[in-house]
């Protein structure tokens, strides 16, 4: 099986996210967190999880 040659950029980019959704709970954590937050660090998640899975995807081409 071959080493896909994104997963260092993969691991980073795993704990850039993790690091940013802690960040996120501990400042925005309320019972509406869709209300208080916005849409903004759900697109910014989303962006970052799907710049994985391209990578992901990529590197096994």
């Amino acid at each position: 099986m071959n080493r896909n040659k994104y997963m260092p950029l993969i691991a980073f980019l795993g704990i850039i996210l993790l690091l940013y959704i802690v960040v996120s709970a501990f400042r925005y954590i309320r019972i509406f967190i869709v209300f208080s937050s916005g849409l903004g660090p759900f697109l910014i998640v989303f962006g970052i999880i799907l710049l994985i899975v391209v990578l992901f995807i990529k590197g096994f081409k």
